[in-house]
């Protein structure tokens, strides 16, 4: 699975020039909480609510400017102040393209201690936004944990030689292989997480087991 299969096409973006107040009451409305900076079409930064927040004069955040009252000073600073004048200086941006797998997505995010990638093309164009929550829903995806069928967890030896026995036995009741994750642990077997695509699990799970096959735990969801 790729970023621009879970990016959001085409994001919201403010510009240098944009009031802080605009942009703002754009955050607000669609509850963003990083916005792209374009000049010109090109990326020159992230703003986020956290910018504002350290702005003591401002006393915006938590608050609507559509429905808060202001005194005419912060009136006159809200429309003066431009998104330039919040950016922070030297800002270091950290940008993905559309093609990169979404376990460096993952990474990048983590490493970083951010919750949103400017997706951008190969010609720096902008093209979407993949955050924390867009990658997790596909981790969630990619494990079939919201899907209907039976989790079984298996301490194995040999995970070549599991695969094959599973196999058999799969076949033998019609069943299919949802996902399939093997984990290493450091002071036991490896553990293979099996998710099939049935409920009705009961004769494949002592099949498992007298074939030899340590079955952990499993989960059956309706």
């Amino acid at each position: 699975m790729k970023v621009k299969d879970r990016m959001t096409p085409n994001p919201y973006t403010t510009s240098p020039d944009t009031s802080i107040g605009d942009t703002w009451k754009l955050m607000n409305e669609h509850n963003i909480t990083r916005l792209p900076v374009l000049d010109r079409g090109k990326l020159v930064g992230i703003i986020t609510k956290k910018d504002f927040g350290s702005r003591p004069d401002l006393n915006l955040r938590g608050t609507s400017i559509a429905t808060r009252y202001f005194s005419s000073d912060q009136e006159q600073l809200i429309k003066k102040l431009k998104v330039r004048d919040m950016l922070p200086v030297n800002q270091s941006l950290v940008t993905i393209s559309p093609d990169t797998y979404i376990e460096l997505a993952a990474k990048l995010l983590r490493d970083n201690k951010i919750s949103g990638l400017p997706v951008v093309d190969d010609n720096g164009k902008l093209v979407g936004i993949i955050t924390q929550s867009d990658v997790s829903d596909a981790f969630l995806d990619l494990l079939a944990i919201n899907h209907k069928g039976t989790r079984i967890n298996l301490l194995i030896e040999d995970s070549s030689q599991a695969i094959i026995q599973i196999g058999n036995i799969l076949t033998k009741y019609g069943c299919k292989i949802k996902n399939l994750v093997i984990m290493e642990n450091n002071d036991d077997k490896p553990r293979m997480i099996l998710r099939i695509n049935t409920t009705e699990s009961k004769p494949i799970i002592d099949d498992l087991k007298a074939s030899g096959l340590i079955v952990e735990a499993v989960l059956v969801k309706q």
